[in-house]
């Protein structure tokens, strides 16, 4: 399976089936592509199992940017199962409140998806004291926050080499 757009020129770090995507990303952040239509409680454990490697492994680097930047692109999902947002908000509150210094969020138009996003951004917001926000294009989103690919060949925090 191939990334969409603006991914599919970024080095492929971490891949699950039942997610999607995950990159390491400069500076200090962190960036989810997803490729499935509904997020499901082995997804959200996924992703937030990458973010805990990110910050037990980059901590040092993370700590030096302020927090990690965490960079969401769900444009190919239309919603989630109850549970997997409850299992995603329990592991973001597990989390030190100094974790995260921004977050974003892409989305397509669809109304309900993007209110329930908001809902969970405003706990994000709330937990971790941090700017979230939600945006539609992601090429825009990464460049006006200047966001960078990792290297090729440079492997996931945590994760043996692809």
């Amino acid at each position: 399976m191939r990334a969409g757009s603006p991914f599919d020129q970024w080095p492929v770090q971490a891949f699950d089936e039942r997610f999607g995507f995950g990159w390491f990303a400069r500076p200090a952040a962190f960036v989810s592509h997803s490729v499935v239509p509904r997020g499901t409680i082995a997804a959200a454990e996924i992703l937030q199992g990458w973010i805990d490697l990110v910050l037990r492994e980059r901590a040092d680097e993370i700590s030096d940017a302020g927090g990690l930047f965490v960079f969401h692109d769900w444009r190919s999902s239309t919603g989630y199962d109850s549970d997997a947002r409850r299992v995603y908000l329990e592991r973001m509150r597990s989390r030190p409140r100094n974790y995260l210094r921004h977050s974003i969020t892409c989305v397509r138009a669809n109304p309900l998806f993007r209110m329930a996003i908001e809902a969970g951004n405003l706990v994000a917001a709330l937990t971790a004291r941090a700017k979230v926000e939600l945006a539609g294009d992601p090429t825009l989103a990464l460049a006006l926050h200047r966001i960078r690919p990792p290297l090729s060949g440079e492997p996931f925090p945590g994760l043996a080499p692809r």
